[in-house]
């Protein structure tokens, strides 16, 4: 009976070891998956704020754009004003 109720013992050592390696297994794999969502979180904040520079920039030479174009046609129309036409 001794080797019987050693066995029984090693048994239900082995599977109290192999519950809490599964545990130890679900926190590590949490905390892995809360370290990626942050990294994952940092990259999109990132971006948007990448986007916003882009953004801004691109704004900002769409105006510039606009005012040569609107500064360039006066000049043309006053060049073709003053400027006698050749036949």
């Amino acid at each position: 009976m001794a080797t019987y109720t050693d066995d029984f013992t090693r048994m239900r050592q082995e599977s109290d070891e192999a519950h809490e390696d599964r545990q130890q297994l679900m926190r590590d794999i949490h905390h892995q998956v809360e370290d990626m969502a942050n990294g994952v979180r940092e990259q999109l904040a990132g971006f948007r704020h990448e986007l916003q520079d882009m953004s801004n920039a691109l704004k900002t030479e769409l105006r510039e754009f606009h005012t040569d174009l609107k500064t360039g046609g006066e000049i043309f129309r006053k060049q073709k004003t003053h400027h006698p036409t050749h036949d």
